[in-house]
């Protein structure tokens, strides 16, 4: 018996400290973004799990990948992000790169309580979003649009909050704290089911368009079990359940095998070429 707890203990001591000595993180996004939050979630759970973590904030997703790939060997970094952000800058998730898939959740077109009787729109989008999706709902809704850019789902949240748009186009956490905060309703999600009592665009769109599904993988130079092991044990930490809790997130994590996770993931990426 002694025998046994003195080898379980050697390899928990393995998965937690195998990689102590230094780990950096990259947010695929900007300070209020939903990627950045992941990032510092992680940085503090890795941190109180005992690990030494550094907080490497690149503006240029083009140079955090490259950052990841020059590093390999050296260093292991993580790159956590929403699957449209590579994609649409041709670096596509890969089994050597793939480490993680958090959760998946459908994208979100919400409107602001003033802009209900509007029939001309302010429709904001991500900077890198395809606005034919966006095409096909208002066309379908007889709505007249503009659209206008931002950088991310933080700035979008803050322009539809703050009146400088009607309407917001982008992911499931902010879409349901605009609800939830009474600040606004969602008129339709991307997946092929009602999400939260909020219908599928395919109820009101006729057309045969793929309508994308976000999924928020993690990417990394590291790709072993030992290490995939180690961020698996970080995202039972309460913070991590809490905040997926709260914004009525599928989770992935923990519930596929990494080549199911993987296969999922590269299925979908396609969508943002």
């Amino acid at each position: 018996m002694k025998k046994i707890l003195l080898v379980v203990g050697l390899v928990l001591m393995f998965v937690s400290n195998v990689f102590a000595e230094s780990i950096t993180i990259i947010p695929g996004g900007k300070a209020g973004g939903s990627s950045f939050h992941r990032a510092t979630m992680y940085q503090e759970v890795l941190e109180k799990m005992g690990h030494d973590v550094k907080f490497k904030n690149i503006a240029s997703m083009r140079e955090a990948t490259k950052y990841l790939e020059d590093t390999r060997g050296k260093e292991n970094v993580i790159i956590m992000f929403a699957s449209n952000q590579p994609a649409q800058m041709g670096y596509y998730i890969t089994k050597d790169n793939f480490v993680l898939h958090e959760y998946a959740a459908p994208y979100y077109w919400c409107m602001s309580n003033d802009a209900k009787d509007k029939t001309k729109l302010k429709v904001g989008l991500d900077k890198n979003m395809n606005q034919k999706f966006s095409d096909a709902l208002f066309n379908a809704l007889g709505k007249e649009v503009v659209y206008l850019r931002y950088k991310g789902s933080g700035s979008l949240y803050k322009a539809v909050t703050g009146g400088d748009i009607d309407v917001m186009f982008t992911n499931q956490v902010k879409s349901l704290t605009l609800v939830g905060n009474k600040l606004g309703t969602c008129i339709a999600n991307t997946s092929k089911s009602t999400q939260h009592s909020i219908p599928s665009i395919y109820t009101i769109v006729d057309n045969s368009l793929a309508f994308p599904v976000m999924d928020y993988p993690i990417v990394s130079n590291n790709t072993t079990d030992e290490f995939r092991n180690l961020l698996l044990e970080a995202n039972k930490d309460s913070i991590f359940m809490s905040w997926r809790k709260k914004g009525g997130l599928n989770e992935i994590v923990g519930t596929k095998s990494k080549d199911d996770a993987f296969k999922l993931v590269e299925e979908r990426q396609h969508y943002w070429k």
